[in-house]
């Protein structure tokens, strides 16, 4: 885990997945983060950031049913 500033190109990137999927601010910089970043996953525990299509999106209480 790493923690990361907020860049420019991070907040544009919020601000057009907030207007596109009607996300809340904190969901939409954290997910435009690991995206400018390019990570591999996005891990939540809210089901519906799992259906952003810019990145995979992995539920951990998901993870769990399965262990």
């Amino acid at each position: 885990m790493e923690i990361l500033d907020v860049t420019l190109n991070v907040a544009i990137k919020a601000a057009e997945l907030r207007a596109k999927y009607n996300l809340r601010t904190p969901d939409a910089i954290q997910i435009a983060t690991a995206i400018e970043h390019k990570s591999d996953y996005f891990l939540t525990n809210d089901t519906q950031l799992k259906s952003i299509p810019e990145i995979a999106g992995v539920v951990l209480s998901h993870l769990q049913q399965r262990l």
